[in-house]
């Protein structure tokens, strides 16, 4: 069964007739589809994700997430010195988060999964993603990151060369980098950033 994004009305051209024989139209009734979701295999799939319109850096579900949800993400393009984050507030406030994933030119980081691109919503919180951006030489890279951290900020870890020739804190200063267009292709949500960076991400959910 297909979900369209667009909305569209109903118009009951049915009367109520009373006693007296006066007839009373029905006012038009407008019915909103859930926009960019469709059904299949068991799984309520939706790309219904927003960019902050306060901080057009973050992206985050329409919808919380639930326990068993399923997150897929997919790199369509990434540069070398960028890392896409999925981050997780741990605090009432959103004072403190959690690193969920992050994903680099080489995939998911620290992950030996068999598809380091889907990921199971262990119980429901405040989740979001955003991308940045570490400028460094072709010959560096980063391996890790600490788990937790305030929200939009990745303290990545990597060798003694790696965090001695990247400034770090700069990087850290000039915050995520800006999505530059956010578009739905059915089910999924397609943000791509002002680097040129693309990434695809939607959520799958159990019917039953």
């Amino acid at each position: 069964m297909q979900f369209g994004s667009n909305l569209f009305s109903i118009l009951f051209l049915g009367a109520w007739v009373s006693s007296s024989g006066a007839q009373t139209l029905l006012p038009e009734v407008k019915v909103i589809e859930h926009p960019h979701e469709e059904s299949h295999g068991g799984y309520l799939i939706s790309g219904d994700f927003k960019v902050d319109e306060r901080m057009k850096a973050v992206i985050f579900p329409a919808e919380a997430f639930k326990k068993d949800d399923i997150i897929n993400v997919q790199i369509i393009q990434i540069l070398r010195d960028e890392y896409f984050v999925m981050q997780e507030c741990i605090s009432a406030d959103c004072t403190q988060a959690q690193i969920v994933r992050v994903w680099n030119t080489a995939g998911a980081l620290g992950v030996d999964f068999h598809d380091p691109y889907r990921l199971w919503i262990q119980h429901e919180g405040k989740y979001f993603f955003w991308l940045q951006k570490f400028p460094m030489p072709d010959s560096f890279t980063f391996t890790g990151y600490q788990r937790f951290s305030p929200p939009l900020v990745l303290n990545p870890e990597g060798s003694p060369e790696a965090m001695h020739v990247v400034d770090v804190a700069a990087a850290q200063a000039a915050g995520p980098t800006p999505v530059r267009q956010a578009e739905f292709e059915g089910a999924s949500f397609v943000a791509t950033f002002t680097s040129g960076t693309s990434i695809r991400v939607k959520r799958l959910r159990p019917e039953h």
